[in-house]
């Protein structure tokens, strides 16, 4: 039997590999941080195994150790679990970070629960008396954990028949679903023989009826809209429309008010058809703006005209090194109203050529300010 004293020097062991795979998957396979967790990991199980080795320094009579081990343990199904979630973490380092980060939880989950009744079922030689020390050890964490798995369950399941139904039936099956629990909730208040089992069963219904369904609208698929944007990727540079027109998918739901401003470095304004900039602190019109290389700067643009505009930097060309197609390099904001502003963040890795200089411009407006990186 594993002693007490190992199980400490061993679950330090399997939280160093888990926190070592995750350093490595997260940050960086090559950095020293993951070098350190598995030093902390080999360190940890050579610690245990002298520990197990030498049963912690301690001396059973032969009584003693007939007395405890007179009745065995029952069998435990947690190693199972716990090669699940190792074949989970494979999984996921090969397909998808979400299966990874479940084995991991899976693995963690497992592991405490596998070494709480491995030490419950060596306390005495009464099953009954391990079974209340393990309840004791570990029910406080079971319960929260068990909701918080049922209530990911349910939010989960949820939300693939949001995605599966349209806006309108959404809303109506949202009404539905919300009056149907309420109803329940009162029944349950104020009838005293809808309390205790009626309750559960009730309760198991409603999830495994709800895992069906959200079973069936996973498999479906997402409605067409958001198939649609899914595959198209309305997020990406492609859709990033930066004329002087109103773009279907960048422009929408256009966040045209600023919060955060103490790191903006100077103020592109356009007013009557035309383009200056202020230094951040400075009231005078400046035609050039220097920006450091290589560190996150923010510009701020503000609309002081009638017509709708949007903020443009040209950053010269690269090329694209599958093809060896050269493509201009730029970003632009969302179009702005009248009175309504911007921020653009930029991280520029190279200075500015004479043959290709850096510049913001307005479509529709006339004048251009110069951006210098040295």
């Amino acid at each position: 039997m594993i002693t007490p004293g190992s199980k400490y020097f061993f679950g330090l062991t399997g939280l160093s590999l888990i926190a070592a795979i995750l350093y490595m998957v997260l940050v960086n396979p090559n950095d020293l941080g993951a070098v350190a967790l598995f030093g902390l990991a080999s360190s940890g199980a050579l610690i245990g195994t002298m520990a197990l080795f030498t049963r912690d320094g301690d001396v059973y009579t032969d009584e003693e150790a007939v007395a405890a081990n007179a009745i065995a343990g029952p069998p435990s199904f947690w190693p199972i679990v716990f090669a699940l979630g190792a074949a989970l973490v494979l999984t996921g380092m090969a397909t998808v970070s979400i299966v990874f980060i479940l084995g991991i939880a899976v693995l963690i989950g497992s592991g405490i629960e596998w070494s709480i009744q491995n030490w419950a079922d060596g306390a005495s030689s009464d099953r009954e008396f391990n079974e209340f020390a393990r309840t004791r050890a570990i029910s406080a964490l079971e319960y929260p954990g068990l909701a918080a798995v049922v209530l990911g369950v349910i939010a989960f399941f949820f939300s693939r028949v949001f995605l599966a139904l349209s806006k309108e039936s959404g809303t109506i099956f949202f009404i539905v679903a919300a009056s149907a629990i309420f109803v329940v909730g009162i029944l349950i208040a104020s009838k005293p023989f809808m309390k205790g089992a009626v309750t559960v069963v009730v309760a198991v219904l409603a999830v495994g009826a709800l895992v069906g369904v959200g079973t069936i609208a996973a498999l479906s698929g997402e409605r067409k809209e958001l198939a649609v944007a899914a595959e198209e990727d309305h997020y990406d540079a492609s859709h990033r429309e930066c004329g002087e027109e109103k773009s279907k998918h960048y422009d929408k739901h256009a966040n045209n008010t600023v919060s955060l401003r103490s790191a903006v470095t100077a103020t592109i304004f356009v007013k009557d058809g035309k383009v200056y900039a202020e230094a951040i602190g400075m009231t005078k019109k400046v035609d050039t703006i220097t920006i450091p290389r290589s560190n996150a700067t923010s510009v701020m643009f503000r609309n002081l005209d009638e017509e709708d505009h949007r903020l443009v930097v040209n950053l010269g060309s690269a090329k694209v090194a599958e093809t060896g197609v050269v493509e201009k390099v730029g970003t632009c904001t969302q179009l702005t109203g009248k009175n309504q502003e911007q921020v653009m963040t930029l991280t520029i890795p190279k200075p500015a050529t004479e043959a290709e200089p850096f510049s913001f411009t307005v479509p529709g407006a006339t004048g251009e300010i110069k951006l210098v990186v040295p």
